[in-house]
């Protein structure tokens, strides 16, 4: 059986451990802090938080994603349906329901997979004013036997919401009162989280302490993954893994899905080397390639031009006259508005000095079709 694991949250013998963060953020929640968790996209910042509760015998973890959310609605119905899966988990989906009654909540299975959905009355509105009366229903499920860690997933999607400003004020005017409880704030763009929580301006200025999830140390985790490779007979070279590496900028969920289409290529007893690993990419673009496709109906020529010269060239000086002449005399004026273009669809993302592609294998893609 296939031992990788990517695009999902992993626990126990699947997570590799960061010790050192463990530590630090298991002190912050039996404090009660509240803790801004930052780190690029599929870093593994969820797994960490999600296997730090796993740890943490006498807390129970209400986790809530507000990835791309829109609405004060959505938002409220997030919170209630993280609350109901918590309950399911604990069998005591019924508690929950008498909380709620008001509302009226309806609750029905998903035949496919087989997880609750929570359902509500239309007619009944959420509005700003339901976060006071949302929040405290959190609160009510901290008791002196087990206590509650909070997390709130993709936190810079709230600025989403119209009157976000508002919404972040209304939640600082709660959080603040549950001094007891560790409230997780985890996202993934750098310039957002800073806005709320580094602004003087925002609602959330020093709120909460930040946490900062890099990539793994590089030694440890080929170790880590070396081994479940010998555990089905399977051997790499160091070459092998320095590509990997290379290719996948060091981001722990994009190496696992490379080692998972190693492994799906290869067979027991095989060791793996460099010319295996066109094989692997070209089953990830098989996964991928519809994607691949959609994306590029989407941006303009010139921003195409651009896209390709940085899978090419790299990030780091896309707006100097060199890059402009590689790209056949393109107006650094036009190389900017292409890239801001680009990274307000989430194409690429800026870090550390340099422009990188959201996802590696998109740009390998690009590469390998040689657009």
């Amino acid at each position: 059986m296939n031992p990788f694991k990517y695009g999902q949250i992993v626990q126990d013998k699947d997570f590799c451990q960061r010790p050192v963060l463990i530590q630090r953020l298991s002190t912050d929640i039996i404090k009660g802090q509240n803790v801004y968790v930052q780190g690029e996209r599929r870093i593994g910042k969820t797994s960490l938080i999600c296997e730090c509760a796993r740890q943490l015998k006498k807390y129970r973890l209400i986790y809530i994603d507000l990835l791309e959310v829109k609405t004060i609605d959505d938002f409220i119905k997030r919170i209630l349906a993280a609350l109901v899966s918590m309950e399911q988990m604990g069998g005591m989906v019924e508690r929950i329901f008498k909380k709620l009654a008001h509302i009226r909540p309806t609750i029905s299975i998903d035949p496919i997979t087989g997880m609750p959905i929570l359902g509500f009355d239309g007619t009944i509105p959420f509005s700003q004013d339901s976060i006071h009366g949302v929040l405290d229903l959190i609160y009510s499920y901290q008791t002196k036997k087990k206590s509650i860690v909070v997390v709130f997933d993709e936190f810079q999607d709230i600025l989403n919401l119209k009157d976000a400003r508002k919404v972040l004020a209304i939640l600082r005017s709660k959080v603040q009162f549950h001094s007891d409880v560790s409230y997780l704030f985890s996202g993934s763009v750098r310039n957002k989280m800073l806005e709320i929580f580094s602004d003087p301006d925002s609602p959330f200025f020093k709120s909460a302490v930040p946490l900062n999830v890099g990539p793994l140390d590089s030694g440890y985790f080929r170790g880590f993954l070396s081994k479940k490779f010998k555990n089905g007979k399977r051997e790499i070279t160091p070459e092998v893994w320095d590509r990997i590496f290379e290719i996948c900028s060091d981001v722990p969920g994009d190496i696992q899905q490379f080692c998972d289409a190693l492994w799906d290529i290869s067979s027991a007893a095989e060791q793996l080397t460099p010319v295996h690993l066109p094989a692997a990419l070209e089953l990830i673009f098989a996964h991928e390639s519809k994607g691949y496709e959609t994306t590029l109906k989407i941006i303009s020529g010139q921003q195409l031009k651009v896209l390709t010269g940085l899978a090419r060239e790299g990030g780091k000086s896309p707006t100097s006259a060199k890059f402009a002449r590689k790209l056949g005399g393109v107006a650094v004026s036009s190389i900017k508005k292409a890239i801001e273009r680009l990274m307000a669809l989430k194409i690429v993302f800026y870090i550390e000095g340099e422009y990188r592609f959201t996802n590696p294998f998109f740009r390998a893609w690009l590469l390998y079709k040689k657009l």
